[in-house]
């Protein structure tokens, strides 16, 4: 069962799926723009369910600092209807790992698919044909982000920083992946989403700093 903290002065949301409210704002929006936590009854502490599969009564949250601080000074215990343990920075931490667990389950998912392209040359190559949807640059592959085609991505905010090379590389059997496309639109859109949604607490992860940007690309 959800909680969704109903307000009787929250304009109505225009949308197709679900809605819920966030515990820090108040706001009522699309379930896909909030962070689900559910709550273990036994610890009183609240847990990050990205995937919306976890058993359980669960609250929302938008992917933001500010709402998280309002929502663990009150709103999480309000919707959840007890004292709940829980800190910004383990929550944050949670979000985090998370989401870079699902976008690398989308990125094997267009791989399985064929709708990835790997490699400079190659992603070069869609970027020419206008096939890519988003590109994906490993955060310590400093040549590839300096690629003029790379550039002109994250200009028309098509692109992020994100994960390593070697990390990128286990997920499609290589040594290293320094830049990588998907052609994909509907899985473009999930990874977009999610790395925003984990975007504000990425400092709160040891080494996710030193982006081999010079400035950090945004996904519009």
């Amino acid at each position: 069962m959800e909680s969704t903290n109903d307000s009787s002065t929250t304009e109505p949301v225009k949308t197709t799926g679900p809605v819920r409210t966030c515990a820090g704002c108040q706001k009522r929006v699309s379930a896909d723009e909030l962070v689900r936590v559910v709550l273990d009854p036994s610890s009183q502490e609240i847990a990050v369910d990205l995937s919306g599969s976890a058993f359980g009564r669960g609250s929302h949250v938008h992917g933001n600092t500010d709402c998280l601080a309002k929502a663990l000074k009150g709103g999480f215990a309000r919707a959840f209807k007890t004292k709940i343990v829980a800190d910004a920075k383990s929550i944050g931490a949670q979000i985090v790992s998370a989401a870079d667990r699902r976008i690398e389950g989308l990125l094997q998912g267009a791989r399985r698919a064929k709708q990835i392209a790997v490699g400079a040359d190659v992603v070069v190559e869609n970027l020419r044909a206008e096939k890519v949807e988003l590109v994906v640059v490993a955060r310590d592959a400093a040549a590839a982000a300096k690629l003029s085609e790379v550039e002109r991505a994250v200009a028309k905010g098509k692109a992020i920083a994100f994960s390593d090379k070697k990390r990128l590389g286990a997920l499609f059997a290589r040594d290293e992946v320094a830049v990588c496309a998907v052609l994909h639109a509907g899985v473009a859109a999930a990874i977009a989403a999610t790395y925003q949604l984990s975007r504000p607490f990425a400092n709160v992860v040891a080494g996710s700093g030193g982006d081999a940007w010079s400035s950090s690309p945004e996904v519009r």
